[in-house]
Order: C-alpha cells, then sequence, then structure tokens
C-alpha cells in the first residue's frame, strides 16, 4: 500500500512538472494545453496585445461557457485568466450559441468591446451580431445586444481598430454570399455607417485583417461548413477600397485550416504575420486543433501561407522560426 502511494505521489509530482514545463515550440494540429494542463478552448478567436501580453480570446462551449481569455509573454505558452462571456451573463444568452469573438480597446472610453456573431438554438436562423463591454479584458464582460447591423444578416464576423482610432465590424450578410463593411461608433459599441460590400456573391466568409506597410490585407475562406476549402486574400490601401481580386493562398483546402485572425509579432529587429487558424472537426467541435501558421511577404502586395509542423516564435526579436 505504502509502495502503491508512493508511486502514485511520483507520478502526480512528475506530471505537474510536465504541466509547468514551457513550450520551446508550437506542433500544429497536436493538441494545446494551458500553463495548468487544461486543453485550451479559443476556437474562432483573436488576439490583443496589452502591455507585455497577447491575450487569446476565443469561443469556449463546455459548461455553459461561451468566451474565454488565455494571455502569454511568447505566443507559445498560454495562461488560462478567466471566462468573459457565459449564460449567465444575460438572459438574451440563455440558449444562445455565440461564434468568433473578437476584442479591440478604445482609447477614448478606457474599455474593451468585443463583437461576435450570435445565433440562438441549435439553428442559424437569427444571424445576428453580438456587443459586449469590460473595464478588464480579464474579466467578464458586460452583455449589450445583439441585432442585425442595417437590418443585415450578421455571422462569419471579425473586428479591426485602425491607427486612428476607427473600429470597424466585418461581417457575413444574405446567407454567407456578401461581405459587408462597417464603420463603428466612437464607443464602439454599434454601428455608425454601413461603408462598402465586399465581392458581392462571393460567398465568403472568416474573415481576417491585418496591416502591413501601406496595405490593408483580407483574408477569407468559401463557405463548405465543416470542411476545408480554398482561402483567399485581396488587398487595398484603405480599408474602404477599391479592394484586389481575390487572390489563392496556401493549397486548394487552406493546408486543412480555416482563417480566424492574424497577428502581427512586432519585435525590435523586425515584424513577422502569424497566421491563427482552425483544424475543424465537424462531428467532434472539441476535438478541432489550432495552427499557427508563418505568413511571408514577397512583395508589398503579395502574401504567403506556409504550411509548417512546428513554428518557434521569438517575440523579442520579430521572428517565426521555421522547424
Amino acid at each position: 500500500m505504502f509502495k502503491r502511494g508512493l508511486v502514485l505521489c511520483m507520478f502526480a509530482l512528475m506530471s505537474a512538472a510536465m504541466v509547468a514545463q514551457e513550450k520551446e515550440y508550437i506542433v500544429n494540429g497536436a493538441e494545446w494545453v494551458d500553463t495548468e494542463g487544461n486543453v485550451i478552448n479559443a476556437h474562432g478567436g483573436g488576439m490583443l496585445k496589452v502591455g507585455e501580453y497577447y491575450y487569446w480570446i476565443g469561443e469556449n462551449r463546455r459548461d455553459g461557457v461561451f468566451v474565454s481569455c488565455y494571455r502569454s509573454k511568447d505566443l507559445m505558452n498560454w495562461e488560462f485568466r478567466g471566462n468573459l462571456l457565459t449564460r449567465d451573463s444575460h438572459a438574451e444568452l440563455d440558449k444562445a450559441n455565440i461564434e468568433r469573438p473578437k476584442v479591440v480597446y478604445n482609447k477614448k472610453t478606457g474599455k474593451y468591446v468585443m463583437w461576435m456573431h450570435y445565433e440562438y438554438g441549435g439553428n442559424y436562423d437569427k444571424a445576428r451580431a453580438a456587443v459586449a463591454w469590460s473595464d478588464d479584458i480579464e474579466k467578464p464582460f458586460t452583455y449589450v445586444k445583439s441585432f442585425r447591423p442595417f437590418d443585415n444578416m450578421s455571422r462569419d464576423c471579425t473586428l479591426y481598430r485602425d491607427s486612428d482610432g476607427t473600429a470597424y465590424f466585418l461581417s457575413a450578410a444574405r446567407e454567407n454570399y456578401d461581405l459587408i463593411l462597417y464603420k463603428l461608433t466612437d464607443d464602439y459599441l454599434d454601428v455608425k455607417e454601413q461603408l462598402l460590400t465586399l465581392w458581392p456573391g462571393g460567398h465568403r466568409e472568416a474573415p481576417a485583417i491585418v496591416k502591413r506597410g501601406k496595405y490593408y490585407f483580407l483574408m477569407t475562406s468559401g463557405c463548405t461548413g465543416w470542411a476545408p476549402n480554398q482561402g483567399k486574400y485581396a488587398y487595398a490601401k484603405s480599408l474602404t477600397g477599391p479592394w484586389s481580386e481575390l487572390k489563392n493562398i496556401g493549397d486548394n483546402v487552406t493546408f486543412d485550416t480555416q482563417s480566424t485572425f492574424i497577428v502581427p509579432v512586432e519585435g525590435k529587429k523586425q515584424t513577422s504575420y502569424l497566421y491563427i487558424g482552425d483544424r475543424w472537426d465537424g462531428r467532434r467541435y472539441f476535438n478541432s486543433k489550432y495552427i499557427f501558421f508563418p505568413l511571408s511577404f514577397p512583395n508589398d502586395t503579395t502574401m504567403e501561407l506556409h504550411n509548417v509542423e512546428k513554428v518557434k516564435i521569438d517575440v523579442k526579436a520579430g521572428k517565426l522560426i521555421d522547424n
């Protein structure tokens, strides 16, 4: 009995040591756990740099939780910080389904503002956007409302704050056949103006925006349910266009991923760009995996996605190192 107890104790200590051991690189397609050894729940999410930390905020879907928050100094080792939105946050969320949450910071109001895709029950008939806010990115958000922006359907979406402080919301409308860009109000809690429809009838979703140099880049996927498809990107000197034609990126299934966010890794020596994607398992959602791929830019208007098994991230130098 004593020997069995000793073995169990040693096993527990070894497990704790393994949990505490820091990752030296990311293994794409593997099961990712946080610093406590628990599986990370942050699909369809976005990232935000606050001070020395990157915050990863995404879908949870377990035990009445909708949105969870993790933080990391190196983009490889993630610490769970809390649940930001749950069924208990608001009566409207009792039977809701929340997807693709994105958060930006409003310098004028001092609030973190979250936009997301809202559905009710098990179908996608509502097709609404939803908004929440918090004074602290690690604390629960206050839910505001769900609605259809200017009466348009709103499904897959992203949120972008430009360098001048203006915030924009981009979401799939008209049964996902259109992508509509909206300018937000100064407090980021509502839409102020419907700006343009990108590639009407293009049937695109999973938008991700980044700016590099003088150009904005927008990456999207096609609409094939849980199955991966050909990712495409376009570029423009202004978010309001004109935008280039859509160009293929990656292979015909985007290396078995769907886009969700692009993170600039700004170091002392250079800035690199990290593609955040989901490798979905449509039959078992919680078996879906996270993918971090390097992006490169051969010239000012060309973007390439690199399929790597492993990637080491040097945030201080701003480098992504393929392994």
